[in-house]
């Protein structure tokens, strides 16, 4: 799903009076001019972003390459005490989290694995938070198998390609998606687009 940032101007309207005033013989001649002038109208419509709606079961049956199921999700509002995990709980304490999995509905009969991949969506309070978190991160996994920054997703983004592995920020939200079973049927093609459309969507 696209949630935009609306941003609607009324252009500014200008109304120019002048009234011109006519003096007998034994006055000066006067002018007075009086303009009035509407101010331009800035309203600004906000539509908030559901996690829920930025990666779907329809978006992970085509990264899986077959039909699947939701095998499970939850969520974290901001403020709410989390699990102490690493340093960076404290930050993601005041984030807003949602996280979800979809699971293959069989086993790949070559790989004799079942496919699930993997999303969470982060928003914090700032962006030098999200900043902060995804540094932690990136630096925690520069030997992963298949690193690569990339300068094509987002504000900051980096791969992995084993297992299947993003992890995006844009201004202040973050979202990571991972493929944990790979099997024949998996579409690195379909990972790539999805990861852009959720991106293109913050």
């Amino acid at each position: 799903m696209k949630k935009i940032i609306f941003l609607i101007i009324t252009t500014s309207t200008l109304l120019g009076c002048i009234q011109s005033i006519t003096p007998g013989d034994d006055q000066k001649q006067e002018q007075s001019a009086t303009y009035t002038i509407e101010k331009p109208v800035v309203s600004q419509t906000v539509s908030p972003i559901i996690p829920g709606n930025l990666f779907t079961l329809s978006d992970a049956e085509k990264i899986l390459g077959e039909s699947g199921h939701l095998s499970d999700s939850s969520t974290k509002t901001k403020g709410k005490e989390m699990k102490f995990i690493d340093s960076m709980s404290i930050i993601k304490r005041d984030a807003s989290i949602y996280s979800c999995g979809f699971m293959a509905n069989a086993m790949d009969k070559k790989t004799k694995k079942t496919g699930i991949v993997y999303f969470m969506f982060e928003q914090y309070p700032d962006v030098s938070s999200a900043k902060q978190v995804y540094s932690f991160y990136k630096k925690a996994n520069v030997n992963a198998i298949g690193f690569k920054e990339l300068n094509d997703l987002g504000e900051e983004a980096w791969f992995g390609s084993s297992p299947l592995f993003i992890y995006v920020r844009k201004g202040d939200k973050i979202f990571v998606m991972k493929v944990n079973k790979m099997t024949s049927l998996t579409s690195l093609n379909e990972f790539n687009l999805i990861t852009k459309k959720i991106t293109d969507a913050l």
